[in-house]
């Protein structure tokens, strides 16, 4: 078994003993995930293909940091980060994050993919290109007032089980 799909159960098991089962959306089809990627001009990671494959988001509000992005989502989000690069609302943010060696320089990068959204412009990011120090598929935090930072996950995998135990804390 995966990492990803062992997380997964364990974040099946605790919704379903917390009675929150509708929280989580059925996975995404293979053919949806490719027609994504190719929508976007990306490619990606493993870890998020088989996540997807397995819950396509959450619920709104159905999530420790409030959405988990299905496919549609993601596209939505990064439309709207991708619109306001294009349009040049970035431009004086060029140099934001220059000194990481994480993160590339600059307030958003085609190269991200949104993950979660907490309903006021802030989120978790998958990073395809990192800084020199960065891994690709690390996770990022993008808040619409600061800009981005971290990375605060090392993956996905990590990401998911900082959610998991959110949801155990939540619990107790």
């Amino acid at each position: 078994m995966s990492e990803i799909s062992a997380i997964w159960e364990r974040i099946e098991a605790w919704h379903e003993a917390e009675g929150q089962t509708g929280n989580l959306n059925p996975g995404a089809s293979a053919e949806a995930i490719a027609q994504a990627e190719k929508d976007m001009g990306l490619t990606f990671p493993p870890e998020l293909r088989e996540s997807l494959l397995r819950h396509d988001g959450s619920a709104d509000g159905g999530w420790p940091t409030g959405e988990l992005l299905s496919l549609e989502r993601i596209a939505d989000e990064r439309k709207v980060w991708m619109d306001l690069l294009g349009d040049g609302t970035f431009d004086g943010n060029a140099s934001h994050n220059a000194g990481s060696e994480a993160l590339q320089a600059g307030w958003w990068n085609p190269a991200w993919i949104p993950l979660d959204s907490d309903g006021g412009g802030n989120g978790a990011v998958i990073d395809l290109h990192p800084g020199p120090q960065g891994t690709v598929g690390q996770v990022i935090d993008m808040d619409h007032e600061v800009g981005p930072s971290g990375p605060k996950y090392a993956s996905l995998s990590a990401y998911l089980e900082a959610m998991l135990e959110r949801l155990a804390e939540e619990q107790s």
